[in-house]
């Protein structure tokens, strides 16, 4: 399992997935959007303890929603 510990307010770089994922929001707020040029409202957004299954070869950004701490899990599955 990867964890994401760096989201910030803006959009992340693009991240192309090799294998099919699992992404769960385990603190704070997040957006994850494959949007190829994201703005601020684009995406779904996940609430703690919420996950998306995102298939191989799809590229992803994220970031957090608030001035707090976000923390993303990533699983290959």
């Amino acid at each position: 399992m990867t964890l994401i510990t760096d989201a910030a307010t803006i959009w992340s770089n693009p991240v192309t997935l090799t294998a099919a994922e699992v992404w769960q929001n385990r603190a704070g707020s997040v957006f994850i959007t494959t949007t190829d040029t994201p703005d601020l409202t684009d995406g779904l957004w996940l609430h703690e303890m919420h996950a998306l299954h995102l298939s191989a070869g799809v590229t992803v950004r994220y970031r957090k929603e608030g001035n707090g701490t976000a923390l993303i899990a990533r699983e290959a599955v």
